[in-house]
């Protein structure tokens, strides 16, 4: 974030960042007191001569959550060896945005400092240097507005601004970053993932993790999300949650025959199933031999 005032306003005094909802910021209890949760730089006119000098930068140390109101995590900036910023940290978990507030600690403020002026302030996320998250992108691709106050000393100078951060790319305009969609390419917003693996239904060519495919469950009539059960695992034809000879024989027994006459469930290879029940479906069977469904 990068906050500025030009020549002829006075400094920075105070500013409110409103922060979108979907942007969670870690409790203070749980990054640890001490440790640095981001950096802040700063620009300005060191001396009232007209120059404008790069003041040395300060890290932004978590403090202890104050007793009166453990919600508030503080941080605390020291710029240039004295000025120090703080940084307090409205946490909610109500359906509007975080604020935080900066108050920058006019005694610490160095002698005959003057605008213009440039605050820029960085908060870590998952990269911070002691590994803690601090602040992380929602995981809803979409474009978020971040909301910002200014007031300088005085008065003088009163800032309103909003910015736009667009977070992730949605190919399949899902609601859900290809980062974390388990169908990037194919939209679906329920995100539903039957056997739990790194594939959504939408996308996964096996649902139920059985080792038959969709495509071949819906030509055997069997059920793509259930992995074991009646008229469940493919393989398993009698339905006794194992593949053994007597599923073997039922195909045996009309070996040969298209489908119809032959039942469609008798049909399980290859994939997609060839409308025969032959070698091949006797082959898939033999392989699974012994097997039991779970």
């Amino acid at each position: 974030m990068v906050h500025s005032v030009p020549a002829g306003n006075n400094l920075i005094d105070s500013i409110n960042t409103f922060i979108p909802i979907d942007w969670q910021i870690a409790t203070g209890d749980t990054y640890p007191v001490g440790n640095f949760v981001g950096q802040v730089s700063a620009k300005a006119d060191k001396g009232c001569n007209g120059s404008v000098d790069t003041l040395t930068p300060g890290n932004l140390i978590n403090q202890a959550l104050g007793p009166t109101n453990p919600s508030q995590a503080e941080w605390l900036a020291t710029i240039d060896g004295t000025w120090q910023m703080l940084f307090v940290v409205d946490q909610t978990t109500q359906p509007r945005e975080w604020q935080i507030e900066v108050t920058l600690a006019n005694a610490s403020m160095p002698a005959n400092m003057c605008a213009p002026e440039e605050l820029t302030v960085t908060i870590f996320g998952s990269s911070s240097p002691a590994g803690g998250m601090v602040i992380a992108n929602p995981t809803h691709a979409n474009t978020y507005t971040w909301d910002d106050g200014l007031l300088s000393f005085g008065g003088s100078q009163v800032v309103f601004v909003s910015d736009n951060a667009v977070i992730g790319t949605d190919t399949d305009a899902d609601g859900w970053a290809n980062t974390v969609d388990n169908c990037p390419t194919l939209a679906n917003p329920d995100q539903l993932n039957t056997d739990g693996d790194s594939l959504g239904d939408a996308c996964d060519p096996d649902d139920d993790n059985d080792g038959f495919s969709d495509v071949v469950e819906m030509a055997a009539g069997t059920n793509s999300l259930v992995s074991c059960g009646p008229n469940a695992w493919p393989a398993d034809i009698n339905n006794d949650a194992f593949s053994d000879i007597a599923d073997i024989s039922a195909l045996t027994g009309v070996f040969g025959q298209s489908l119809p006459p032959a039942p469609a469930r008798y049909n399980v290879a290859p994939d997609p199933p060839d409308t025969f029940v032959d070698i091949t479906d006797v082959s898939r069977l033999t392989g699974l031999f012994g097997q039991r469904c779970s």
